[in-house]
């Protein structure tokens, strides 16, 4: 641009001949020849980092693994919430190239829906067809067929899942039940969960038995009222999860990432609770993602 101005401002003081002219005209070839190859170096460059992402990081969970937030409800990859931050930090303990990242969570899942297709919110995650999807667990097994197939290594697998077990539970007859009733309860559909949880990291170590594995926590929402019924039973049923989610993350050779203790007295800027909905807001996300990377960085180095 700048050469274009000071061309036709020779043009316009007195002797400005063909000389002139024929200079701007060399210098409007000469930009218009650049331009080509500026685009093609900008496309080159493009390539150069997707065919530099030999990495990859898979994100298995719920909605919170999503990055589910009220309002934004379009249908997407799932590269939000907290796998975006830890994505990007990867990216950083990775030669600066952000990780190929592959998020099959679908929000309403649950530990045993994992393993078949019942749950609709599949269809907010564009990783699976809008019809005639197989299964979160079934579509990890293919998904990692293809990335060995392509030369990728899978170097790291987050694993969200449980929470929807006891959110599940907080019907109103539930809530309506004497306090020791919805503690059996819980402690019946912990039992589920547990064996679900064990089927899902058995499945993980043996098709990724050397990836890095950080099973995130669940934070509890409800704590914003503390006087309110669910309150009540989340003091019980959300420990009891973590627990059990930390315990099988040590079996299996993964990291559990304690998000709870985080979340306390931040329960209404941190999450959509005051507008009735458990989900995080980014504020919430950022903090799992703060977690799940500080996690991370303790896990000793080991060779993709």
């Amino acid at each position: 641009m700048r050469i274009l101005l000071e061309s036709r401002r020779a043009c316009l003081q007195g002797g400005a001949g063909l000389g002139n002219q024929r200079r701007l005209q060399h210098n409007v070839f000469v930009i218009r020849c650049r331009l080509p190859v500026f685009v093609v170096f900008v496309a080159l460059a493009a390539t150069a980092v997707v065919s530099a992402q030999t990495r990859t990081y898979i994100a298995l969970g719920d909605s919170v693994s999503w990055g589910y937030q009220p309002n934004d409800t379009a249908r997407g990859a799932g590269d939000k919430g907290f796998v975006r931050p830890f994505a990007d930090w990867l990216g950083t303990r990775q030669g600066g190239v952000r990780p190929r990242v592959i998020n099959l969570s679908i929000p309403g899942e649950t530990s045993s829906s994992f393993f078949d297709t019942t749950e609709v919110g599949y269809l907010l995650n564009s990783n699976y067809p809008l019809l005639f999807r197989s299964s979160q667990s079934s579509t990890f097994g293919s998904r990692v067929t293809n990335e060995f197939a392509a030369g990728r290594t899978i170097t790291h697998v987050t694993y969200a899942l449980g929470g929807n077990d006891m959110l599940d539970l907080l019907t109103s007859s539930f809530l309506t039940l004497p306090f020791a009733q919805q503690t059996a309860t819980v402690d019946q559909t912990l039992l589920t969960t547990d064996a679900k949880i064990v089927q899902a990291l058995t499945l993980v170590r043996q098709r990724l038995p050397g990836a890095i594995l950080i099973v995130p926590g669940y934070y509890n929402p409800y704590a914003a009222d503390p006087n309110s019924a669910e309150q009540r039973i989340a003091l019980y049923a959300l420990p009891r999860l973590n627990l059990l989610l930390a315990t099988r993350a040590r079996q299996f050779g993964c990291y559990f990432a304690p998000t709870y203790a985080d979340f306390l007295g931040q329960e209404l800027a941190w999450t959509w609770i005051g507008d009735n909905d458990i989900h995080p807001r980014q504020a919430g996300y950022d903090a799992i993602g703060r977690r799940v990377i500080l996690t991370a960085t303790k896990i000793p180095s080991r060779a993709p």
